[in-house]
């Protein structure tokens, strides 16, 4: 009798660990979406994953489903759409500063870039497109995502 009591304290206590461990990765990780891409229902996202693990933020088959969506919300919304051409005014609208550290961000953005946050930028470039996406997952989620799976994204698109 109290080895099955420890036994159930026992896995109990593992299932909690592993639980905590899950739960202390950033939403984006957990969602596969490196650019915390919040959830509309009017985009019907290709790999998108209904219902979405969190609330807020989309949720993607995979990471490159999630860069594959910032490709087309950056390139053909923001930049085709909305004029957006630089660095600074494309990362104001994606991470508005009510909400986020903007200027800091696009200044990281384009210290990867190697170019200026208020220099065009052309977005129909997809070796472009991919470093600017996989800067902003650095800010967004942290180093979790590499270069080729930007690249993937944006091929996907």
């Amino acid at each position: 009798m109290k080895l099955s009591w420890f036994v159930v304290l026992l896995i109990t206590v593992v299932y909690l660990m592993k639980k905590q461990i899950v739960t202390t990765e950033p939403r984006g990780v957990l969602a596969n979406n490196p650019l915390n891409i919040e959830s509309n229902v009017n985009n019907n996202w290709v790999g998108k994953m209904t219902p979405s693990v969190d609330k807020r933020f989309e949720t993607f088959r995979a990471p490159e489903y999630g860069f594959r969506a910032g490709a087309i919300l950056l390139r053909d919304t923001y930049q085709k759409r909305y004029g957006l051409e630089t660095i600074n005014e494309l990362i104001h609208k994606f991470a508005p500063s009510h909400e986020n550290e903007s200027d800091h961000y696009a200044q990281f953005v384009a210290s990867q870039l190697g170019v200026s946050p208020h220099e065009p930028i052309n977005l129909q470039s997809d070796a472009t497109l991919a470093k600017m996406m996989h800067a902003m997952s650095v800010m967004e989620v942290g180093r979790f995502y590499s270069l080729e799976q930007a690249q993937e994204g944006v091929r996907m698109a």
